[in-house]
């Protein structure tokens, strides 16, 4: 399969939790009422809970909505990234998963090899310094990460 080939092949992003920083919850405080999620019976039972109003709640799941959003479109950055280290080191591989884990501070990159899957641990701050900065000295980090953990498949074929 061509270089070509592998960077076109879909992958899939994961943002299993609701990240949400400070600039998502001023975004979500700006909205209006209109782009509001309707909340269920549960969301409105949690929002009496703690005595807040269900504006406020539906305010507080939007602001987890868009950083959602923004997490998986930096996953799909991220996958892109790691996919254009595989094509360039030439070696056997796709990107199919690409996994945000908020509780444990990274990525989780799976490449399908033509043996089997093989996970590449990112750390965020790794990731965010290649997505954010582009710096040269953490894109060879992550670049040396993917290529050991490729070339470590390699070694371990039959």
């Amino acid at each position: 399969m061509s270089p070509m080939a592998k960077s076109s092949e879909p992958f899939e992003v994961l943002v299993a939790d609701y990240p949400s920083s400070i600039e998502d919850y001023q975004r979500a405080q700006r909205a209006p009422k209109s782009e509001l999620p309707q909340l269920s019976d549960d969301q409105k039972a949690v929002a009496r809970g703690f005595k807040i109003s269900e504006e406020e709640y539906a305010r507080g799941v939007l602001a987890g909505i868009y950083g959602r959003e923004k997490e998986r479109s930096r996953g799909k950055c991220l996958g892109e990234e790691i996919q254009k280290i595989i094509d360039s080191i030439g070696e056997d591989g796709h990107v199919a998963r690409v996994v945000f884990e908020t509780d444990r501070l990274r990525w989780l990159v799976t490449i399908r090899t033509s043996k089997r899957l093989v996970n590449v641990a990112i750390p965020l701050e790794l990731a965010d310094d290649v997505l954010d900065s582009a710096l040269r000295a953490r894109v060879e980090e992550l670049r040396v990460r993917v290529a050991e953990v490729l070339r470590a498949e390699a070694v371990s074929k039959p």
